[in-house]
Parts: C-alpha cells; structure tokens; sequence
C-alpha cells in the first residue's frame, strides 16, 4: 500500500499515539561522542573551579601567615625573652643535684603580696621547652599558690563564660577556667604560654593544613584576639611583677597510682593527690637571681568538720589536691619566715 504523506511526519504522527496510548514517549538515543564530549567539558570545568579555590585559599593563608609574622615581630620580642627565661628557670629547678638555699636579708618580705607569676610542671615534662610549653597548658592556680599568696582579685571561676579574650570587657581575660575575670595574682604562666601559641610553628603547621576558607578565618580571628587582648595583658602584668615561683613535681619511686579509666583525672591532678616530692624555686625578676630553692614533700591530709564531709570520689580527689598544695606551700612560708626559737622560761 501506498503510504500517504512525508514518512517523517507519520512516524511522528505515530510516536505521539504511542505515547497517549501506553503512557510513554520514545527519546531518540544521542550519539555516543555527545557524551563523552560532555564527560570531558564536566572534568574540565572542575579541575578549573578547584585550582581558582586553591589559589584563593593559599592566597588567604598566605596574609594571615603575613599577619603573624608582623604580630611576631612586634609583640614577640615583648614576651618572649621572658617565656624563655621561665623555660630555663624550670630546666634549672628540675635538674639534679640543686641543694637548698634562702637569700638572705628581706628579698622575699613581699612575696605574698606583691605581683608575681607562677608555672607547676611535673618535673619529667621540664626536660625540653617543646614538652614544658605542652605541659604548661595543665598549670593552675591550686592550693599552693591560695596558701601562699594573697590575691586581691576574686575567684577565677566565677564570671561570664568565654572562649577568647575578645568576649571579655576591657581589662578582664579569658583565664584558664574560661572565665572572664581580672589578671589573677600570682598570674598564672599558662596564659602567656597559650597567647604565644599562635607564634609558634604548631600554629603555623595548623594553619597550613586547613581546607577551607571557613578554616583559615578562625586562624585569623584567634590571631587578632591575642594580639589586640592576650598579649598586651601578658605583657603590662609581666611589667609589673616582682617574682617568678615555680614548683615542679616529682614522681613518687613506685610511680603514679593506678585509676579507674573514667575517673577524669589528668596525670597531673593524679600527681597532686598522691604524696610525692615536689621542688619550688622564686626568682627576682629584675636581678633575675634566685631567691629559694626547696625540695619539700607535699603531704596532708584533709579531715571534714561536721556532718557535710564530701562522698563523691571526685570531690575527694580535688581535697587531697588541696591538701598536699597547701602543705608544700606551708612549708615554703616556714622556709621563708621562720619561726623564732622559743625561749626557756627564767628561772624565778
């Protein structure tokens, strides 16, 4: 039979009844090079998009990398000839053979009052500046330092919470409790050594490995907080002190007691509680001479008044703590003041 009409229009006469009938319309396949022409255009186009990222995210790195080394050259040589003069006095106080001494006269008259700056190590982690500024992250200020000095601030562990100095008004800091609160007294080391971390080349390796943007402007953002907050603080407090103390713990001859796995307790605090050994040195920060060096045992134990004795093992732990501190610091005070020798009553 002849058909009627072009052949073109037929089957597409057709094709359309198809689909109204069976609810389905057929697609004419594309040639196969139409895709891979598409498969190669997609690559393309990512490969180019990724290198246009990467060159912005080096390219970001890179200024914040130039931030830091204008914030290190103008606030490193503030702080950090003191950072490593504590270092040294550390190394020093955890080496062996160091033998006790007082300064004579009235050197440490104001000790208790006056300003001042403190660091507690255990005594293996002293060995090496990269160990001890790891290490200084875990000092606190404990019942060795509430039994020997008097601090005119309030308590560090009450204020308005924060994770940087910037959250904080003008004057506080962002202290080790992650507390906004005024420079304590003595202050504690560990927050000069966490404001110069980002001067040094862990941030820096840090800063390198991050893949994103969102990543590197968190780097920038902790680098301008210490800069404009953390480090002039350090610095008009370094300024006025008058003493560095230091105590470095020693390990007990049988080593550290074994804990339960979920007693929470750091290697450090563990230390504390047990009775061990511990070394305190105190140096003038202006002569840079040393003033004391005692190696006293840090023992006590504490007895609850009352019927309000605590039973949690937590808050156990945390009084033998403050126990054995303030032991050590009671024996330093006797060091430093002794008491006059009592007198044989006269005869009548």
């Amino acid at each position: 039979m002849r058909e009627r009409g072009l052949p073109s229009l037929n089957q597409a006469r057709a094709e359309r009844r198809r689909a109204l009938v069976l609810g389905k319309v057929s697609i004419r396949a594309m040639p196969p090079h139409f895709w891979l022409w598409a498969l190669i255009g997609m690559a393309a186009f990512g490969v180019i998009y990724w290198r246009v990222a990467e060159g912005k995210l080096e390219a970001r790195k890179s200024a914040v990398m130039a931030k830091q080394r204008a914030v290190s050259v103008a606030l490193g040589p503030k702080i950090q000839p003191f950072r490593e003069q504590v270092e040294g006095w550390a190394r020093e106080l955890a080496a062996d053979g160091v033998a006790d001494f007082v300064a004579p006269g009235d050197a440490l008259k104001d000790l208790r009052d006056a300003p001042g700056v403190y660091l507690r190590l255990r005594r293996e982690n002293a060995q090496s500046p990269k160990q001890l500024r790891k290490a200084a992250q875990s000092s606190l200020l404990d019942g060795f330092t509430s039994c020997l000095f008097v601090s005119p601030t309030g308590l560090q562990t009450q204020g308005t919470a924060c994770r940087v100095t910037s959250e904080c008004e003008p004057g506080q800091l962002c202290n080790e409790w992650n507390v906004c609160a005024a420079p304590p007294r003595p202050y504690n080391m560990r927050l000069a050594f966490r404001a110069l971390r980002v001067l040094s080349t862990e941030w820096s390796d840090e800063l390198n490995a991050a893949e994103s943007e969102l990543a590197v402007n968190g780097y920038d953002r902790d680098l301008d907080s210490v800069a404009k907050h953390d480090v002039p603080i350090a610095v008009e407090i370094m300024n006025k002190a008058k003493f560095v103390t230091l105590v470095v713990d020693e390990d007990p001859p049988g080593g550290l007691p074994k804990q339960a796995p979920d007693a929470g307790e750091t290697a450090e605090q563990l230390l504390q509680r047990t009775p061990h050994f511990a070394r305190v040195g105190i140096w003038d920060i202006a002569t840079k001479a040393p003033l004391l060096r005692l190696r006293a045992e840090a023992a006590s134990e504490f007895v609850a008044l009352g019927g309000h004795a605590p039973t949690s093992a937590e808050a156990q732990a945390a009084q033998a703590r403050q126990a054995n501190s303030c032991a050590l610091a009671l024996a330093v005070r006797a060091k430093i003041s002794p008491e006059p020798p009592a007198q044989a009553p006269s005869a009548p």
